[in-house]
Order: C-alpha cells, then structure tokens, then sequence
C-alpha cells in the first residue's frame, strides 16, 4: 500500500471507518455504519471518480463490521482481483 499500511487499513476497514483510496486512477470512498432498524452494520464502497453513478459498486450487510470488511477484502472487484491482491497499487489518500 502506497502512503499507508495495510494494517492500518484493514484495522480502520474493521471499525467501519471512512476510508479514501486511489487505484489504477480511480478514487473509492468505503465506509461503515451501523443500522439500528435491522440491528446489523453495512459496508458500502463508491467510486468518487464516476460523477454519474449514483449508487454503489459493492455494498455489504453482516452482524458485525469486521464480517462486512472481510467480506470486502475478497470481493473480486477489480478486473477480477481483490483488494488484498492490488493493495501494492493502492494508494492510500484523504479527502
């Protein structure tokens, strides 16, 4: 991971933690909450380089936010590799 550790991340990935990241120049926003209506936390992730879409790319809904980040960390949704597979690319940006 470029300006940042992948530790770091996936710790911050865990916790639901608004996350901006940049890969093959593209930015991606993840984040995290927690629903109180269906008691369960949602992980969603948006491409901030797409202006035009409004929806998201990959969204998840698990009992716990560390399910919902696993879940993300081996999604194929990138040309089919996962984020743990192209983190060498990533780099880790703020807003």
């Amino acid at each position: 991971m470029i300006n940042g550790n992948i530790t770091d991340f996936i710790d911050q990935l865990n916790y639901g933690q608004e996350l901006l990241f940049s890969y093959n120049g593209r930015n991606y926003f993840i984040q995290g909450w927690w629903d109180k209506d269906k008691n369960e936390a949602v992980m969603v992730l948006t491409d901030e380089s797409d202006q035009t879409f409004n929806g998201y790319l990959w969204k998840s809904r698990r009992s716990k936010m560390s399910e919902c980040a696993e879940e993300f960390l081996k999604a194929s949704l990138w040309d089919g590799l996962d984020f743990l597979q192209i983190e060498k690319n990533v780099i880790w940006t703020e807003w």
